[in-house]
């Protein structure tokens, strides 16, 4: 897969659901790493897509992960 559009995801989480969200979100195609954090935020996601349409499909699914109250999404730029 060609990667041209790098992200960061910041997950905040219900109450006691930070590792059965990280599980899940790191399982997403594209995902390359999640993990839980300590924070603002419960998780913490590095994404890697080909464009904006895979990573606005990518934001879709998250939608349907039990557990998540909210997600910022942070698109790299390039340097």
């Amino acid at each position: 897969m060609l990667v041209d559009m790098k992200a960061c995801l910041l997950i905040r989480t219900e109450p006691g659901k930070h590792n059965k969200v990280a599980r899940a979100v790191a399982g997403m195609k594209g995902v390359k790493l999640a993990f839980p954090v300590l924070g603002r935020t419960d998780v913490a996601a590095n994404v890697e897509v080909a464009d904006l349409k895979a990573l606005t499909e990518l934001m879709l699914n998250l939608r349907e992960v039990d557990g998540i109250a909210a997600s910022e999404t942070l698109v790299g730029l390039e340097v």
